[in-house]
């Protein structure tokens, strides 16, 4: 087992990438977006750590070895759980801080939300992959199995978690970072579409949110376990995806103002 150095450097590019990128753009949006109240990015970003990285993850402890038996089962509680608690997530925090809802803040907040996931998905995900090669490199791949308490019986699932990270190209580095900007851009268009569910008392827009969640997730969770063969069909899902995110969280925007101004 031996890292290059070609690989070394595209994990410690993509982890450095991973974390400054998501970080700029909220940084972006809080300049960009005065009216927005700027905690927003914060709680966004708390929502996503409590609600996808702590509550689903102890579900999924006790669900996935249920479900992980049949391929659709898996499909549909991998795509539901997610929409479920992420979207349930920011709809209690609409809820709690509705004095200070309005557009810019549920954009704000969603760019909170998808720049965590991008930066613990991706950036902090990659900077540990450097220091595992480091030390793979460096003592062999025995030793640190040893060093890992690894058994005998997970030496070889230990080996291939290796040579896929091994097999990371600069091209499979930045799809990863482009899969989690089209992610990101959902969770902005999420973010205001449960927002708008809350400020406009329209009810509907909150399951709306979930099942669109739950349609983002869907391809991942197909292409996991063998019904889509291509990770480009995957990106071309959320991407069609979030067309109509984007489009459907303009309409709503437009539609209040509209709103407002036949009222004045």
């Amino acid at each position: 087992m031996f890292f290059t150095n070609d690989v070394i450097i595209t994990l410690a590019v993509c982890g450095a990438v991973g974390v400054l990128l998501p970080a700029a753009i909220i940084v972006i949006g809080c300049v960009k977006l005065k009216a927005a109240w700027k905690p927003s990015a914060a709680i966004g970003a708390g929502v996503f750590v409590l609600f996808a990285m702590s509550l689903e993850q102890l579900l999924h402890k006790v669900m996935i070895p249920i479900v992980g038996k049949s391929a659709v089962g898996y499909v549909i509680y991998g795509a539901l759980a997610a929409g479920i608690f992420e979207e349930t997530g920011r709809f209690i925090v609409c809820k709690l801080f509705r004095n200070k809802l309005n557009t810019q803040t549920a954009i704000l907040g969603g760019l909170g939300h998808g720049g965590a996931e991008f930066a613990i998905l991706i950036g902090f995900n990659y900077i540990s992959y450097v220091s595992v090669a480091a030390m793979v490199n460096s003592m062999g791949f025995d030793k640190f199995a040893e060093m890992t308490g690894a058994g005998a019986d997970v030496k070889e699932q230990l080996s291939a978690q290796l040579n896929a990270i091994a097999g990371i190209t600069p091209a499979l580095g930045a799809l990863s970072l482009f899969e989690r900007l089209l992610a990101m851009t959902a969770h902005v268009c999420l973010s205001v579409i449960v927002a708008k569910s809350v400020s406009a008392k329209k009810p509907l827009l909150f399951p709306a949110a979930i099942i669109l969640h739950a349609l983002l997730d869907a391809g991942a969770a197909m292409y996991q376990v063998g019904i889509i063969k291509s990770i480009a069909v995957v990106y071309a899902i959320m991407a069609a995806l979030d067309v109509m995110m984007i489009l459907f969280a303009v309409f709503l925007c437009r539609k209040k103002r509209g709103n407002e101004k036949q009222s004045e």
